[in-house]
């Protein structure tokens, strides 16, 4: 379609909240102006030419869920190939399944996305390797039941005919058996994870061989984009540790065991509640929201509010698609900066809407996203939201990282980091009871 849209079922289509902009597309407003801290592609690129063999670049990243991160990574990929980098990227939301995720599921996604993008450039790997690894996943990794049933039900299951190279074959298979929530994928982990050792050896002849031959090609070195992991499911374990730093931290070694440049995005939570230093050196790179407001909350910070009315307008037509034009801005407001919530406003404010997109609209679609918000709030947050929203401070301990994870807080950057309450939930109603009481 073309842009801006000029009806409601347009706009609809063009806000879509889930799908990254890729590079050159028109739609595309850069915002590290309006938000503080770095330009993550210019930043991380950097990074990795500075980094001499044989050392290799690991890099995180991280932000609220919405801020950007994956449109970012897009235009990364695109400069390290503008410089002459291989750079490979993976969305893990589209091949594993987030809500039960280890660091071996990655590790197998990161040799299938390589696999992948290497037959795609049309570059032969060493075909006595290939074998090798055919044979290995084949009698290492699957059983024979297993084995029997990859044939059959690729086709059917992941569309993978039996002219696809048998390795391609095997790791669309597990990672497949990882997506699907199948009770293998607990036979498979137990597997790799007794022989991780000999696993990741394997991992490194693929890449080691990829490298060897896209040097050959011209390209400078491999880089692996890895995203979508700060959508990963949160939860805390009974050792007092949360899912996100269970994999991170305790998994922080094996992460960095693939020999070539990586980067990875990681919840936000993390940063609030462990030291990731200890176990990535590197910074890591922080995209945080818009700002609307100075960190006093009440002066606007006009910059960042007419940045995401030029998000919204590269968009949509709004003189064509809003009764009032005027009304984008309560939406812009409500969304606290969000990039992903001002997306998903537009979209509540077609709910309904025929011809033009109405101020009750504009109305209703900032009540529900309240109202959802507000269902997130329990007992136990009341206290710090109430803290934060008087000091614009955010503790670091494992209550922040809950907020932060969910969005009821944001983070915000000037000469200094700062945060406050989304703007949805100093509206909730069950916060203003609590205030007038």
């Amino acid at each position: 379609m073309s842009y801006p849209a000029r009806t409601v079922d347009d706009t609809y289509h063009a806000c879509h909240p889930e799908l990254p902009l890729e590079p050159g597309d028109p739609r595309y407003v850069p915002l590290t102006p309006v938000r503080g801290g770095f330009d993550l592609s210019i930043v991380v690129a950097q990074c990795i030419r500075r980094t001499r063999p044989p050392a290799f670049h690991r890099q995180l990243v991280t932000g609220h869920r919405g801020s950007g991160k994956s449109t970012e990574l897009k235009h990364l990929q695109a400069r390290l190939r503008e410089a002459g980098y291989f750079a490979v990227y993976l969305d893990v939301e589209a091949v594993l399944d987030l809500g039960d995720i280890t660091y071996l599921d990655v590790l197998v996604a990161i040799a299938r996305a390589l696999n992948d993008a290497i037959r795609a450039e049309k570059i032969r790997l060493s075909r006595r390797l290939l074998e090798d690894l055919d044979r290995w996943f084949a009698e290492t990794v699957l059983t024979e039941e297993q084995r029997r049933d990859v044939t059959g039900s690729l086709k059917a299951e992941f569309g993978v005919g039996p002219k696809v190279p048998l390795l391609t074959r095997m790791l669309v298979a597990i990672t497949g058996q990882f997506q699907s929530g199948s009770s293998r994928r607990v036979e498979i982990r137990r597997t790799l994870e007794r022989e991780l050792s000999v696993f990741l050896q394997r991992l490194n002849d693929l890449i080691s061989d990829a490298r060897t031959r896209l040097a050959r090609k011209g390209w400078k070195d491999l880089v692996i984009i890895v995203d979508g992991l700060e959508k990963m499911h949160y939860a805390v374990l009974p050792d007092g540790q949360s899912t996100h730093s269970a994999f991170f931290v305790a998994h922080a070694e094996q992460l960095k065991s693939p020999c070539c440049h990586i980067v990875y995005t990681v919840p936000i939570s993390l940063v609030f509640n462990v030291n990731l230093g200890d176990a990535f050196p590197d910074p890591t790179v922080v995209i945080p929201m818009v700002k609307l407001t100075e960190e006093d909350g009440f002066t606007p910070y006009e910059e960042g509010r007419q940045a995401l009315f030029e998000m919204i307008r590269r968009r949509v037509d709004v003189e064509a698609v809003f009764e009032d034009p005027d009304t984008i801005w309560q939406l812009i407001e409500a969304s606290g900066g969000s990039v992903r919530d001002l997306m998903r406003l537009v979209r509540l404010a077609c709910y309904g809407a025929t011809e033009r997109i109405t101020p009750a609209h504009v109305k209703q679609a900032i009540r529900s996203l309240i109202l959802e918000y507000d269902r997130l709030l329990k007992e136990e947050y009341l206290d710090r939201l109430r803290q934060v929203a008087e000091q614009r401070y955010l503790p670091q301990d494992e209550l922040s990282a809950q907020l932060l994870h969910h969005r009821l807080v944001l983070e915000y950057v000037n000469d200094e980091r700062w945060a406050d309450l989304h703007p949805a939930v100093r509206r909730s109603p069950r916060l203003r009871r609590i205030a007038r009481g």
